[in-house]
């Protein structure tokens, strides 16, 4: 099978934290940083939770377009104004980073999305949004350099909410039930 579907959620926070901590060299692309640093995620995302290539191949499609809408809900929103804006527009955009890969995971696997299992991700998604905020409104104030707040925040978000939708894309294993008792 191509999906690593026996693989636990701590893993999948370090596997997906590593994921976010590399993601971040990609964004000194320049103009192609937005499109090529969602990638990784995507392709992880599908290693872990997707059973073939194609529908693989779609999630990183959607999950780059997911990107997108964050990225650009975070920047039209959390660039300028008051902070209270500031870090509800980043809270915004890390919940529907969240939302988003849920619905297209499930998607590309076929089945209706859990609502608590969506919920769950979309949470850690908007909480995990929260250290963006942090670094946004620090400015040149942060206690650490630029890249390694960034890096850190990245670090984070996807560790999170990589591990819970790993979690919620295989439920039938978190409750206990092996492949021999689906039987």
């Amino acid at each position: 099978m191509w999906a690593q579907r026996n693989i636990g959620w701590a893993r999948a926070a370090l596997l997906f934290g590593v994921c976010g901590a590399a993601s971040c060299h990609l964004l000194d692309l320049g103009d192609w940083a937005n499109y090529v640093f969602p990638i990784p995620f995507g392709l992880l995302a599908a290693w872990l939770s997707v059973g073939s290539v194609a529908p693989g191949i779609a999630l990183v499609v959607l999950d780059a377009v997911v990107w997108q809408a964050a990225y650009h809900l975070a920047t039209r929103f959390g660039a300028e104004g008051p902070t209270v804006q500031r870090v509800a527009a980043l809270y915004l955009a890390g919940l529907v980073g969240g939302l988003g890969v849920s619905l297209a995971t499930a998607l590309c696997q076929r089945r209706a999305p859990a609502i608590r299992g969506t919920g769950i991700v979309a949470l850690a998604g908007a909480v995990c949004g929260l250290p963006f905020a942090w670094w946004v409104i620090s400015g040149n104030q942060a206690p650490i350099p630029d890249w390694a707040f960034s890096t850190l925040c990245f670090t984070i978000w996807q560790a999170a909410v990589g591990a819970c939708l790993v979690c919620v894309a295989q439920p039938a294993r978190l409750a206990g039930v092996s492949s021999q008792d689906r039987r």
